[in-house]
């Protein structure tokens, strides 16, 4: 017992973070939790969760036609580099510990028929990049078309981005901050 008396073998310690998907993602029992979803991944810097808004086996994002026919490598955007974004934009490199990126999604309007939807909304997003080029606020009006997924949860299937002002428009991001 006389070795163990200085060695705080049984003294508390700070817990460590923990592993794997956690935040403040809720199951999306309608389309527009979806978009709650997103907008709270973003500010939670949660890609994890961020990506549980989207169907993994065909989600398709659009890019606004502006900035496709400027930046023409972000057609056939899928899945896979929806994941390679969201992990490059919310790395340390890109997206600095200090700053900030938020989403407010709002104008929504929603059709529902059965197990699909179609969400256009009106978005304002805030993205503190540490990139050369990054554009400033950006704003647009979102189409996503949704439908009720394996799990029994609303999923983005399709994504249309639009640039509805003189601001840059979250494409602008994508095509800034993408997989290569």
């Amino acid at each position: 017992m006389v070795l163990f008396t200085g060695c705080d073998l049984f003294s508390t310690r700070s817990p460590e973070p923990p592993d794997g998907a956690r935040g403040s993602w809720e199951v999306p029992l309608t389309p527009t939790d979806v978009l709650t979803n997103i907008s709270v991944a973003l500010f939670e810097r949660n890609a994890s969760n961020y990506l549980r808004s989207f169907q993994a086996d065909s989600f398709m994002f659009e890019a606004d036609p502006q900035v496709l026919l400027q930046q023409p490598s972000i057609a056939d955007w899928d899945y896979a580099r929806e994941q390679s974004h969201i992990n490059s934009l919310l790395s340390e490199g890109v997206l600095p510990r200090d700053s900030i990126i938020f989403v407010v999604f709002s104008a929504t309007d929603q059709t529902l028929l059965g197990d699909t939807a179609q969400v256009t909304t009106r978005y304002d997003l805030t993205a503190q990049v540490a990139l050369s080029g990054a554009p400033g606020p950006l704003a647009g009006e979102a189409v996503f078309s949704m439908r009720v997924g394996s799990q029994g949860y609303w999923e983005i299937v399709r994504w249309s981005d639009r640039r509805t002002e003189e601001l840059a428009s979250w494409s602008d991001l994508k095509a800034l901050v993408q997989p290569h």
